[in-house]
C-alpha cells in the first residue's frame, strides 16, 4: 500500500487510475540506500526506474578532462522525493546514461524494467500516459546537462 501512495504521488504515474496503479504497483520492490551510495552507474543495465520515495539523490556525469586519463564527476541534476529516476529503463538500449549517488538516506521504489516495458506494451493507455510524462523528464535531465556542460566549458576555459 505504501508504494502505492508513493507512485500515485509521482508525477509521472499521476493519470493512472486505482487499478492501473495496482499493476504498476505489483513490479515495484522497496529499497533504502544509506548516503554515499551507488544506485547505479553510467553505462551500467537499466533493470529498474525508480522512484525516491525520501531522501536525495545527485544525478553526475563523468566529463572527461584534457588530459587523456583523468575525468571528473558533475551533478547534473538532484533528485527529490516523489521523483523519478533511471529513465533509461524503457528507452533502447537499456542502460543508464548517468550515475545517481544517494547525498542522504533515501527509499526508493524500484520498478522492474524488463516487467514495466511489457506493461507499457501492453497497455497502451498507461503505456502512453507514463511514456509522455517520462519524456519531461528526459527533456528537463537533458536541459539541465547542456547548461552543466556549457557552465564546465567555461570555467575550463578561463583556467
Amino acid at each position: 500500500m505504501r508504494s502505492k501512495r508513493a507512485l500515485r504521488e509521482c508525477s509521472v504515474f499521476e493519470a493512472l487510475d486505482d487499478t492501473e496503479l495496482d499493476r504498476l504497483d505489483a513490479l515495484t520492490t522497496a529499497k533504502e540506500y544509506e548516503a554515499g551510495t551507488t544506485v547505479f552507474g553510467e553505462g551500467s543495465v537499466a533493470e529498474a526506474l525508480y522512484v525516491l520515495e525520501s531522501g536525495k539523490l545527485a544525478i553526475q556525469m563523468q566529463i572527461p578532462m584534457s588530459q587523456e586519463q583523468l575525468s571528473k564527476k558533475v551533478t547534473v541534476d538532484i533528485v527529490s522525493a516523489n521523483e523519478v529516476f533511471g529513465w533509461s529503463a524503457v528507452v533502447v538500449p537499456y542502460r543508464y546514461t548517468l550515475t545517481a549517488v544517494c547525498l542522504e538516506h533515501s527509499s526508493v521504489l524500484a520498478i522492474d524494467a524488463v516487467k514495466l516495458r511489457t506493461l507499457l506494451q501492453d497497455d497502451i493507455r498507461i503505456g502512453y500516459e507514463v511514456l509522455s510524462r517520462l519524456t519531461g523528464v528526459v527533456a528537463s535531465r537533458l536541459d539541465q546537462t547542456r547548461h552543466v556542460l556549457i557552465s564546465e566549458r567555461l570555467l575550463s576555459t578561463r583556467a
